[in-house]
């Protein structure tokens, strides 16, 4: 219900809430490119990837809406036009699961050929992943993950789907509901958005809430170690270095520190291959080889003046580290989560850092 007040503060009109389908609203013709037109109508910049997608394997399933956020995280947006029935929460986790493997790579694709349809003209890759880059606002963004977010946008909810959307978020699944809700006002149409789950006054403190229990609860006694250690480790980092990364700990053998360039990042991590030890690192993973081994060359061509930054270390350069990429390293022949691994790996990063940071702004200068 909308009430309209006039100048005199008294009630002038009540306008009471339709549904979509009385005003002969479409889920595809309309609802779908008013998010389209704006996104922020979802509470949120998004970057529309595709629309309408039906090229997953094996399947015909049609994805309404795909997104990527400022975190750097896909986002499957699924449309019904009046009440989301019983089984929205189930089709959607059916489209997050067929978009759990897709990589940066393939989400150029799609979104080139999304609006080479919608505008009718062609767009280079290249042109694509920098707005995608420049889109995302988080530094340590590489890759996507394989936990895209849902988001359910209907006219109304019922109770079992809300249930299900909770019970998911309680496990785990980044899932909103958004209600639009219609009003008529003469011959225009008012559509006012209101998230339903999570409660906009409670977000961030459920939102906290529901980290702390993935990272904390079903981990293995290793993962508990590695999340307990780099917290500690993070922490020192940030006494020394307070404006590199906001980033937290993880359950992983590895932590990554951004570099300020995309497919770029220093990294500590645990390792049994080349040798076991615990490693500080720089990677250039960077889609063209090309890249990487320009610069790897340009790091080599200031080897004798790194080693002498690292006298206590021996400074590896390998050129060619998996299919296509390249990294810097130190290590140091242990893997014991104790205190002089911590002790280490701080000094070592803050080193890293203060060494080939400067080198590697130094690189792109020169580049443009």
């Amino acid at each position: 219900m909308i009430l309209v007040v006039g100048g005199d503060k008294k009630i002038k009109d009540v306008i009471e809430e339709v549904k979509f389908s009385e005003l002969g609203i479409w889920e595809r013709k309309h609802v779908e490119e008013w998010i389209l037109e704006y996104p922020e109508i979802l509470g949120e910049d998004l970057l529309i990837v595709t629309t309408e997608y039906d090229k997953f394997d094996k399947t015909k399933d049609r994805l309404d809406i795909l997104a990527i956020d400022k975190n750097g995280k896909l986002v499957i947006i699924e449309l019904k036009r009046d009440i989301a029935d019983r089984f929205a929460d189930l089709q959607a986790i059916h489209y997050a699961a067929y978009c759990s493997n897709i990589n940066l790579e393939q989400i150029i694709d799609m979104m080139a050929d999304y609006k080479r349809k919608r505008y009718g003209k062609d767009f280079t890759k290249e042109e694509i992943q920098n707005e995608i880059i420049k889109f995302i606002d988080n530094p340590d963004f590489s890759e996507f993950d394989n936990k895209p977010r849902i988001i359910l946008v209907a006219n109304g909810f019922k109770e079992e789907t809300l249930s299900a959307v909770l019970w998911l978020r309680d496990n785990g699944i980044d899932i909103t509901c958004i209600k639009l809700e219609p009003y008529k006002i003469d011959e225009k149409i008012v559509i006012k958005p209101e998230i339903i789950v999570p409660l906009p006054e409670a977000k961030d403190y459920i939102i906290q809430v529901e980290q702390k229990k993935k990272t904390t609860s079903e981990l293995t006694k290793r993962q508990k170690e590695y999340y307990e250690f780099w917290s500690k480790l993070l922490d020192e980092f940030k006494k020394a270095k307070p404006d590199v990364t906001k980033r937290s700990a993880t359950k992983d053998s590895w932590l990554q520190l951004p570099a300020g360039y995309s497919y770029i990042h220093f990294e500590w991590c645990f390792r049994k291959k080349p040798a076991e030890g615990f490693y500080v690192e720089l990677h250039f993973e960077r889609p063209k080889y090309e890249d990487n081994k320009k610069l790897i060359k340009y790091f080599l061509s200031k080897k004798e003046e790194l080693e002498k930054e690292f006298p206590e270390d021996e400074l590896i350069f390998e050129e060619n580290w998996g299919s296509k990429s390249a990294r810097i390293y130190v290590k140091r022949a242990s893997s014991s989560l104790d205190e002089e691994n911590l002790k280490w790996g701080k000094e070592r990063m803050v080193k890293f850092y203060d060494v080939l940071k400067p080198l590697l702004d130094e690189f792109f200068k020169m580049k443009k």
